[in-house]
């Protein structure tokens, strides 16, 4: 492995201040196998190194920044910190899901209400924010269908409906709506009423609850859509069937959000152990209370989650690569960087692939005045990473991306690439005002060449 080449900066030897950014992957998938753990180490390894390089040279200000990015990008430090000032705090890369959401855009999601007596006063608050629920979701943008099941203890009390179909359990008794649009499914969920299925209790996550569930992943049937459940009771259960209902949600890839309460833990443990959240519904007794609860908080997490939209209203696959790019395009801007400058450094760090516009963004990036004269270099964490947008990042074919198999290489390049590189932009070669990037070379032990990424 190794880097060469040379990159010619603009100005002349008097502009002391020096940049050094480190943009960093911090996507779902960094937590896997301890990459982000070997990143953060290697970070924190290679300070001392650059504050040598600091000491070597008082001349200059060594100014340190880090980027970590998924969905979207920014700081963790707001502004270049003189690296003598510079404290570093881990970076938390994204949670892996036990369910990720595809980002099609395309959701099912099924309510699971419950009817019994104690719901009296929630029921019509439950109807009316659930029609809404329905409207939020789908001026999200989103390819909506939605299900119902309706579930209680004692038996049918209505009459006959050839829109939903009674189902006798050996226990509980449920209504199954099958999936609809937003507009029907406002129809359905009227004919929902306190008793309709018994009135006698629902008591998740009973021994006896278990025999819902399979019912709840039929009504999916082989949709490819992303898959949710919204649980609704005011009542609770032990955990006597909880093992087993996670399971079946799991291995259907259902993700269960839960209105429930909370004075038990089953509630809690069936939305966390699928990936979903749990709202606490006594706390929201009343249609405005209840619709600001499932409208403005639940829809609004589910719809985030379903196409991860950022704050600006872009929506975002995960490595946004690209958002990385425009955010340090403002950094490096002749108005914002400071006169007395050498050749900012930048490391791009990642283990995957760019899920936004990067060329986009990196062809602005490119117009920069100051982009031209960076000292660029990557490092693949792992065979997985796209090399071609690396070294695209790099903007010269002769300094090539170097690969990380694992926590000791990647260390090792890392300190390498923010150490003996920025020791050469800091006292580049007479000729010309060069700046020499040097060639990688190291003999390492074969159990330091072991392929862990």
């Amino acid at each position: 492995m190794e880097i060469k080449g040379k990159i010619r900066p603009g100005g002349e030897l008097s502009k002391r201040f020096l940049d050094l950014t480190i943009l960093a992957d911090k996507s779902a998938s960094m937590n896997e196998m301890g990459k982000m753990a070997s990143l953060n180490t290697a970070i924190r390894e290679a300070l001392p190194h650059i504050k040598a390089v600091q000491d070597e040279n008082p001349g200059a200000c060594i100014r340190f920044s880090v980027m970590p990015f998924s969905h979207g990008a920014e700081w963790h430090n707001n502004e270049p910190t003189p690296i003598e000032n510079f404290v570093w705090k881990d970076i938390v890369a994204d949670k892996v899901l036990k369910h990720e959401m595809k980002n099609n855009g395309n959701l099912d999601i099924v309510f699971l209400i419950d009817t019994s007596g104690s719901m009296c006063d929630e029921i019509e608050a439950v109807k009316a924010s659930c029609s809404d629920f329905a409207v939020a979701i789908e001026e999200k943008g989103l390819g909506v269908q939605l299900g119902l099941i309706g579930f209680d203890i004692g038996g049918f009390r209505g009459s006959t409906s050839n829109k939903f179909k009674v189902h006798q359990l050996s226990r509980y008794t449920i209504g199954c709506w099958p999936l609809a649009s937003p507009k029907q499914f406002k129809e359905n969920i009227k004919e929902l009423s306190v008793g309709l299925f018994g009135g006698g209790g629902c008591y998740l996550a009973d021994q006896d609850t278990i025999d819902i569930f399979p019912h709840v992943t039929d009504l999916f049937g082989q949709s490819k859509a992303n898959k949710v459940v919204v649980i609704i009771s005011d009542e609770i259960g032990d955990e006597g069937g909880l093992k087993s209902i996670v399971k079946t949600l799991n291995d259907a890839k259902i993700k269960s959000y839960v209105l429930g309460v909370s004075h038990k833990s089953a509630h809690k443990l069936i939305a966390q152990e699928t990936g979903g959240e749990f709202w606490d519904i006594i706390e929201s007794k009343g249609k405005r209370d209840f619709s600001t609860l499932l409208v403005h908080s639940v829809a609004e997490t589910i719809g985030r989650e379903a196409k991860k939209i950022l704050a600006d209203g872009s929506v975002s696959l995960g490595t946004d690569m690209g958002a990385a790019i425009n955010l340090l395009t403002e950094r490096i801007k002749v108005e914002v960087m400071p006169t007395r400058c050498l050749p900012p450094v930048a490391i791009m760090i990642s283990d995957g692939m760019p899920t936004d516009d990067f060329q986009g963004a990196l062809a602005c990036f490119n117009e920069e005045p100051w982009a031209k004269k960076m000292v660029r270099l990557a490092i693949a964490v792992g065979e997985d990473c796209d090399i071609k947008v690396l070294q695209d990042f790099i903007g010269n074919k002769e300094i090539k991306p170097l690969v990380a198999s694992n926590s000791s290489q990647l260390v090792k390049y890392l300190k390498w690439a923010s150490t003996v590189v920025l020791r050469n932009v800091t006292t580049p070669v007479n000729s010309g005002n060069v700046v020499e990037v040097p060639r990688f070379v190291d003999v390492v032990p074969e159990s330091e060449n072991e392929k862990v990424w």
